[in-house]
């Protein structure tokens, strides 16, 4: 309670407007939540990140459970949403009416926070996580940097678990919080804050996006660190980023783990390492075999996580006899070195099974991003009678090249740098691939993009590579 109630830190230094925006709807809601009798339960779909900071303030102070819902969802996401969480009483656009007559066992615990994820089958799951465990994280992240305060600069939506770390981060070590709208800073709009005290953290597309900017540059050169997380970041958006001397550390978490467990220190990272770094304090991670058994130094298998900052379990799975998870067996294949840094191979759900051998698609799509004439690439696996699987490149063409000027550099640099099996034996290009706000791949969506050109309707173009 007394870390929540010091919410008026993150902002009295230098937003005082901010300040008593957040002040004047937090007593709102916790007027409206004087106002309920219990069970209680927020469905929180806040669009302006102070009224959303304000509502989780404001449930964590009563000891509610909270929802924390993408005020962007569409029907056949809140259609997801409907089918698996009971509320009360609901913050922002809420377009599901809350069911009457339940039993209070079937209401999320006190003062949980349920926060949503897509895993690895593209469907909505709400992670169980409470403030105790969020704080874990946090402490966690800051032992292993070795700071005190932690003032961060969040350009990511707070209902996703990597911009409410920013908050819960800067809220319990006394830091600074700046809430900076991307599309503002894309455009080249900078947030009134000194880079060299402040974090940032981005997904790689952003990064892309804003080095795209040269100004931009020398001021994210400043920051004291870029917390890169949230998709595989490809070897030319490193070489930039060491080239341009940017302080990045890239890292590895996840919803169930109140994000990252493992981060790769700057100054790691511009000697060269371009791993997710070691495992934080709070956590222990292990590369284990199908059997269950460790593997050695450099070989691949599952990743494995123990932490304080386990969820508790996804909504719906368990029953009234709560207790956090002991181990979290992740989707995740890499290996460990033998300086125990973190490399990261690719999900196993998405890992391609071809003729027998398994490709793993961001180690092709680090390749084909290389490609002058390629915008912006995936790679996945499609079943095929002859392989079981195949290998198959969706990519965004430059304007000014040829298909066939692409596929033969692609083919290329393939040949020189992977093995035979690893290469694409189909391709499609198309306008653009459907990635969500943050550049995370859709994956039900590319498949569709497949199927519609299979079934012979028009659609992108269509090669073979056999």
């Amino acid at each position: 309670m007394e870390q929540l109630l010091n919410y008026r830190a993150l902002f009295a230094e230098s937003e005082p407007a901010v300040l008593a925006a957040v002040e004047g709807q937090l007593a709102q809601k916790l007027q409206d939540l004087d106002r309920q009798s219990p069970p209680v339960v927020v469905l929180l779909a806040e669009t302006e990140p102070i009224s959303f900071l304000a509502g989780v303030l404001a449930a964590q102070i009563r000891g509610v459970a909270v929802i924390l819902a993408n005020p962007r969802w569409r029907r056949g996401e809140w259609q997801q949403v409907q089918e698996q969480v009971h509320y009360t009483l609901a913050w922002g656009a809420v377009p599901i009416p809350p069911r009457p007559g339940l039993e209070a066992a079937a209401y999320p615990p006190a003062g949980s926070l349920l926060i949503a994820t897509g895993g690895t089958s593209g469907r909505i799951r709400f992670a169980v996580q409470t403030w105790e465990r969020l704080t874990a994280s946090a402490f966690g992240f800051q032992n292993h940097i070795q700071a005190q305060a932690i003032h961060c600069c969040c350009t990511l939506p707070l209902f996703h678990v990597s911009g409410l770390m920013q908050v819960v981060r800067s809220l319990v070590t006394g830091g600074r919080l700046v809430l900076s709208d991307y599309k503002r800073l894309e455009a080249g709009e900078l947030p009134p804050l000194n880079p060299e005290q402040f974090w940032i953290s981005l997904v790689p597309t952003q990064l892309q996006r804003l080095l795209s900017n040269p100004e931009m540059i020398p001021w994210l050169r400043r920051f004291a660190g870029i917390l890169l997380g949230g998709a595989p970041p490809w070897p030319a958006l490193l070489h930039q980023g060491r080239s341009q001397f940017l302080p990045l550390a890239l890292t590895y978490g996840m919803t169930e783990t109140a994000s990252q467990v493992a981060t790769l220190l700057p100054q790691e990272f511009l000697g060269g390492n371009s791993s997710s770094g070691r495992p934080l304090p709070h956590s222990q991670i292990r590369v284990i075999d199908p059997t269950g058994r460790p593997v050695k130094p450099g070989e691949i298998g599952q990743v494995t996580i123990q932490a304080k900052s386990l969820m508790w379990g996804y909504y719906g799975d368990f029953g009234e006899n709560l207790s956090p998870l002991k181990e979290l067996v992740s989707d995740d294949y890499g290996y460990l070195d033998e300086a125990g840094y973190l490399h990261i191979m690719g999900r196993g759900s998405q890992m391609i099974i071809s003729g027998g051998e398994k490709v793993f698609p961001p180690e092709v799509e680090a390749v084909l991003r290389d490609c002058p004439g390629i915008e912006d690439v995936c790679v996945l696996g499609v079943a095929d009678e002859d392989w079981g699987q195949v290998v198959v490149a969706v990519y965004v063409p430059a304007e000014a090249e040829s298909s066939e000027v692409i596929l033969a550099q692609g083919r290329s640099r393939l040949s020189q740098q992977l093995a035979p099996y690893k290469h694409p034996k189909r391709w499609l290009a198309t306008e653009r691939i459907p990635r969500n706000s943050r550049g995370k791949l859709e994956l039900e969506a590319v498949h569709r993009l497949i199927s519609t050109f299979g079934t012979g309707k028009q659609g992108p173009k269509y090669g073979n590579n056999q």
